[in-house]
């Protein structure tokens, strides 16, 4: 599978060096139309790619990387539905290069936009950046 800007979650690196609390979502969303189904039956994948290392002042800030759908292009709203997350992660996970693959089950996607949504907790990040993408096979976008 070849990556291009269908696929992506963010025109540019989500920067994700805010306040705790803050709820960032990424620029840019994904229109399946009426198929509901952005694999064709086939297994789908949320590769999120670590462009700048995250970082906070004590060290024990934490990120939440979701996927959502919705009905209508306003992801940011309140119906919005998750449908997979990571835990939290701690920033001292997540240094430069560092790629999380978190598989989409089938049937989960029920409206016509997907979106990302990243959740900072316990304290403010100070750095980091993040590219996030959907993918049949998350490694062969990654020289893997």
């Amino acid at each position: 599978m070849f990556m291009d800007a269908q696929n992506l979650f963010t025109a540019t690196a989500m920067d994700l060096s805010t306040t705790n609390g803050s709820i960032v979502y990424g620029d840019q969303t994904i229109n399946l139309g009426s198929t509901k189904d952005p694999g064709g039956g086939r297994p789908m994948y949320m590769v999120i790619v670590i462009d700048e290392a995250f970082a906070s002042a004590s060290s024990t800030g934490t990120v939440v990387f979701a996927l959502v759908d919705e009905a209508d292009v306003d992801i940011c709203d309140s119906g919005s539905i998750e449908i997979v997350q990571t835990d939290p992660l701690v920033v001292t996970r997540l240094p430069l290069g560092k790629v999380i693959v978190i598989p989409i089950p089938a049937g989960l996607i029920t409206q016509q936009y997907l979106g990302v949504r990243a959740t900072i907790g316990t304290e403010d990040t100070t750095a980091g950046t993040a590219t996030i993408f959907l993918a049949l096979d998350p490694l062969s976008n990654l020289g893997a």
